[in-house]
């Protein structure tokens, strides 16, 4: 019979061993760097909250579509297990489980004797949003935010499909999320079809933006919506308790075009004065007034509302037609720091 151990406890050198695990998340098959084979990742969890990575191959992911559901529990048996490596990001574990067909897999509610499910996961390790700016360009991070508004799906410069979002926390920290081509399609039209309730996403290995100020979707991102985690009932919690100010601030965060922009919240809006009491590096919102030095000065450049492409040599808004995304679209102006 075999032994039933924890994550831990299991090794390349265990023979016959059984874990109850959870799964914690779940990504889309994806291909290979050579194309030549595809693979799928998950993490699972045990009951005491301890991590490793599972991955399956080819026909397997197909063969197991309808197990490992998100948060359901399974007995697992006698994985392939081998050390982890930097293949698939950094490893959350020493070793890595391969799920294939010489996997033993039980579903909880096929266990004889009966036995309960695992309770819902408390372990998050998330990145806050005051510390944004802080992150290494190219790390990937965890974040658990609530949506406040969502865009239209357009093209960006490249001809690539994105999806806009702006997300906050309950400190009232609001940035921006781009969603990136079949994002969109698996989570982006989920989250606007729920955007009046606000819902909460829990985004897995997302990373600073390389273009602009804000946050990315990348390869191997994953988004739950409304996962079962306690810190989402508390943050569900918070944005019930301040839903008149969410409501008003989704209004004003979207222009005519129906493009997002960010807008600070009152009681964060500070003077001159007071930004030079905060920390270097510390973002603040400022108002103020301009003092024009040269008045021919040109203080935004317009660009096509749907994919962004800019005119430098225009000056006047109205609505063209883009030979970059091949639609009609609005010039729109965008602000220039030059």
């Amino acid at each position: 019979m075999a032994e039933r151990l924890t994550i831990n406890a299991v090794t390349s050198e265990t023979k016959e061993w059984t874990v109850k695990v959870q799964v914690v998340d779940k990504g889309r098959p994806r291909d290979n760097l050579q194309k030549t084979n595809k693979y799928q990742l998950m993490i699972l969890q045990d009951e005491e909250e301890t991590q490793v990575q599972g991955i399956m191959y080819g026909s397997d992911i197909k063969s197991y579509a309808e197990l490992f559901l998100p948060y359901h529990t399974y007995l697992i048996s006698v994985a392939s297990v081998t050390e982890s490596n930097h293949a698939y990001g950094i490893p959350i574990n020493t070793f890595l489980w391969t799920i294939d067909k010489g996997t033993l897999i039980e579903p909880i509610e096929e266990v004889e004797p009966p036995e309960d499910s695992l309770p819902p996961p408390t372990r998050l390790t998330v990145t806050m949003f005051d510390s944004f700016h802080h992150q290494p360009e190219g790390l990937e991070f965890d974040v658990l935010a609530i949506v406040v508004n969502v865009a239209l799906p357009t093209c960006a410069a490249n001809g690539s499909r994105i999806q806009e979002l702006i997300i906050m926390d309950n400190q009232k920290k609001p940035k921006k999320l781009t969603l990136w081509e079949s994002f969109i399609d698996h989570v982006g039209i989920y989250i606007a079809e729920q955007l009046n309730q606000y819902p909460i996403i829990l985004a897995r290995k997302i990373a600073k933006s390389k273009s602009y100020a804000g946050l990315t979707s990348r390869f191997a991102t994953t988004i739950q919506i409304n996962p079962p985690y306690p810190q989402v009932a508390a943050l569900r919690k918070w944005a019930t308790s301040n839903e008149q100010l969410l409501i008003a601030y989704t209004k004003k965060s979207i222009t005519s075009t129906g493009s997002l922009q960010l807008i600070p919240f009152e009681d964060e809006i500070i003077s001159i004065t007071d930004a030079h009491q905060h920390l270097p590096g510390q973002i603040v919102c400022i108002q103020a007034e301009f003092s024009l030095l040269d008045e021919n000065q040109q203080f935004y450049i317009l660009a096509c509302s749907t994919c962004k492409q800019i005119f430098t040599r225009l000056r006047s808004q109205r609505r063209f037609y883009c030979a970059t995304c091949r639609r009609s679209a609005n010039l729109i102006s965008r602000y220039n720091n030059h």
